[in-house]
């Protein structure tokens, strides 16, 4: 469906698109392609799309796909696009928010490759992600277009500027990769920025494997909750298992680092050195 197609749709039944609902839908042909392309599907796989809207990569998902599941919240384009999407024999409609969706219910017990699509709101594009990470399981792949900063922010290494806690969080549970940029010209209407292709292999083997992974993570909140400062400073702001300064000195000169390092120039390996540390109660 092209911008033509799109607009003549809407006229015919009143539509005009949500912005509470983020809804900027994506038009550019060759765009579509090429995500399609790098999702590598062979035509086994089930796919679950968040947000297929008018079915501007529904169609194309499911016809290179075993089956497609798409959860679509709003009503009006789930009584307008049911038919159609009955129609093309594989998909399977339902009217809800991914948010309050059982993921594992819909996905579970399938043998074959799953893998999820998205083109998501950007304001909720972060909780989201949360959502398929923790109640994924079986998925073996995740594709979302989302804000290309956001995207940065995922995929940032140590030492980067846009490197933070949810950078850590993302590339614990998966392998993060930016596949490509898109345009905000791609969409329709067209949102204020660019937009970036993000994949995201969910590894049910983590490289990093601290003792206690809820530690680690409350460690790496701490440690960027205030990240222009020394690290053992807003360590030492309580809330860990009454350790001091101190005693923060001597975890991190126990892992190997320099307490003077700030957040972001620590790896997910130095942060499972420190929760271990910790964990193990050397230290009080």
């Amino acid at each position: 469906m092209d911008l033509r197609n799109l607009k003549s749709v809407w006229k015919e039944i009143g539509f005009r698109p949500d912005r509470s609902l983020g809804q900027n839908f994506l038009i550019d042909k060759n765009v579509r392609k090429k995500i399609l392309d790098n999702l590598r599907l062979k035509g086994d796989e089930t796919v679950l799309e968040i947000g297929p809207g008018f079915g501007m990569m529904t169609f194309e998902l499911a016809g290179s796909a075993g089956e497609l599941i798409a959860v679509e919240k709003d009503r009006r384009i789930c009584s307008v696009m049911r038919p159609f999407f009955k129609d093309a024999g594989n998909i399977r409609l339902v009217n809800g928010d991914i948010m309050k969706t059982d993921i594992a219910g819909l996905i579970g017990g399938r043998a074959s490759r799953v893998v999820v699509y998205g083109n998501v709101p950007y304001y909720i594009s972060t909780p989201i992600i949360g959502k398929v990470i923790e109640e994924g399981k079986g998925v073996d792949s995740f594709f979302v277009v989302i804000q290309e900063e956001l995207a940065d922010r995922l995929t940032a290494p140590p030492g980067s500027r846009t490197y933070g806690s949810v950078s850590c969080y993302v590339q614990y549970h998966t392998k993060p990769r930016k596949v490509m940029r898109v345009k905000k010209n791609c969409f329709y209407p067209v949102p204020k920025v660019d937009s970036a292709l993000l994949e995201m292999e969910l590894v049910p083997e983590k490289t990093v494997k601290p003792a206690d992974p809820q530690l680690m993570f409350l460690i790496i909140r701490k440690a960027f909750s205030q990240r222009r400062k020394k690290l053992v400073n807003p360590l030492s702001g309580g809330g860990i298992r009454g350790i001091d300064k101190k005693g923060w000195i001597q975890i991190l000169q126990g892992a190997g680092l320099d307490p003077s390092s700030r957040a972001e120039d620590l790896s997910l390996s130095d942060y499972a050195a420190i929760s271990d540390i910790v964990h193990e109660g050397a230290v009080r």
